[in-house]
């Protein structure tokens, strides 16, 4: 059965039915057809009109109920929520011709800017170099601390702009401050470059356990994998070198070498050990104090086959790596002559000045004359000291001579005999009548 509605004017209405207890949603509808739903014991009444309406069967009360809070919060977040607005193509165009325009115009006053400054006397301190740029005079440290040009026409003052000197602000006793306040990081280390830029988290007796294990963590991760190994590896060469009396500077010097020669070529087992002795063979021949690879081996408690190996291996390298440099830039490496031997085995030897400089002058004029030519530098070294020693009748035997200098009796006994024969050739006249 169908029936049709005219009027406009018809506010919804909420019919309920008591008997199946069902919320019943009255629509209202325009001039359509509607089909009338059955329902027993059910009342649609319209003070104003009488006329039915739609009806739709909903859900129960608390699921209406749900469903008015989804719409609630709906609303509520659309009121709230912001509407982004999109640039058109024009417009983004025009703000990067305003940008490039910025651009010129900072880039054209910073190159006024420097026409000025170049114009003035004073310039950016920029380079090393002790000649000026402009006149190529002598550069002088004048009593402000700055480099300046020695040339009366030029007179140029260069200057440093950024003071990569350390922020030192704390006077000791004397400061009113228990702790030390220098803003200073940690020192550089040149051959470990990604491991000294980091921080370092400082831990008293007083910290946390799990500010210990952060002060752990960080030192942990601070220093990767490469640069941890050649650490070992420089804490390992520090250690031998200082125990077996090697200056400092020789150590930092076979540091340097040893990067150099372990980034070219990977070397493993003996030939790794080797190479990690050869650093300093190569770097007492780089100061003029050469070592045997003898006596290497015994600094770093080696066999000598192995270290004889590293250091040619690693003379042999470094070579190789400065092939396309420029000769002033060469490692320059001295030649073992006799010479460059006897002061430490006369120190060993306990020789006075007198005896050393007399050992000395023999070796030189051995090297000179080019006399003793079938034995190497450092047992031609040790006979000269035994020569010296049996000259002025010291209490030395060769068996000293040989702990001393690693040298056999045998060699030791070849060499004093060649000495001996010439001993006219070698010795001053007046050394002769004073010790025999």
């Amino acid at each position: 059965m169908k029936k049709t509605i005219t009027n406009h004017s018809v506010e919804p209405k909420i019919i309920i039915n008591t008997s199946q207890k069902i919320v019943i949603k009255v629509k209202n509808v325009k001039n359509k057809s509607i089909h009338n739903v059955p329902a027993k014991n059910m009342d649609c009444f319209d003070s104003s009109s009488k006329l039915m309406y739609e009806t739709q069967p909903e859900v129960e009360n608390d699921k209406l109920l749900e469903r008015k809070d989804s719409l609630s919060k709906s609303n509520t977040n659309s009121k709230t929520k912001k509407k982004k607005k999109e640039s058109t193509f024009l417009e983004k165009s025009k703000l990067w011709e305003i940008f490039d325009s910025d651009k010129k115009h900072l880039d054209d006053s910073n190159d006024i800017k420097n026409a000025d400054e170049e114009s003035k006397l004073t310039c950016v301190y920029s380079s090393n170099n002790e000649l000026c740029k402009l006149c190529n005079s002598q550069l002088m440290i004048m009593d402000d601390g700055f480099p300046t040009c020695t040339s009366a026409m030029c007179g140029v003052m260069n200057r440093d702009i950024l003071d990569y000197s350390p922020e030192w602000r704390f006077y000791g006793a004397d400061d009113k401050n228990a702790n030390d306040p220098t803003r200073c990081g940690n020192p550089i280390n040149p051959l470990l470059m990604e491991s000294s830029f980091g921080c370092k988290v400082l831990c008293g007796i007083k910290s946390s356990y799990e500010m210990k294990k952060i002060r752990k963590w960080t030192e942990w991760q601070s220093m990767p994998h490469k640069e941890k190994s050649l650490y070992d590896e420089f804490q390992f060469i520090t250690i031998m070198a200082q125990n077996a009396g090697v200056p400092k500077i020789f150590i930092d010097d076979a540091m340097a070498i040893h990067k150099e020669i372990s980034e070219q070529k990977m070397f493993r087992g003996m030939n790794r050990d080797g190479i990690k002795s050869a650093s300093i063979y190569i770097s007492c021949r780089l100061n003029g104090c050469p070592r045997t690879a003898h006596e290497i081996a015994e600094i770093f408690k080696l066999d000598k086959t192995s270290a004889t190996n590293g250091c040619s291996m690693a003379v042999n390298i470094l070579h190789n790596i400065e092939r396309n440099i420029e000769p002033s830039n060469k490692a320059d490496l001295c030649l073992t002559t006799p010479s460059l031997f006897i002061d430490r085995y006369c120190s060993k030897l306990n020789f006075n000045n007198e005896l050393t400089m007399l050992s000395k002058f023999i070796a030189n004029k051995v090297e000179q004359n080019n006399i003793i030519t079938d034995n190497i530098p450092h047992a031609i070294a040790a006979g000269i000291v035994y020569f010296v020693a049996q000259l002025c009748q010291m209490n030395i035997t060769k068996q000293d001579i040989k702990q001393v200098c690693g040298v056999s009796e045998v060699t030791v006994n070849k060499c004093f005999k060649k000495l001996d024969i010439l001993r006219e050739k070698l010795l001053p006249k007046a050394i002769i009548d004073k010790y025999t």
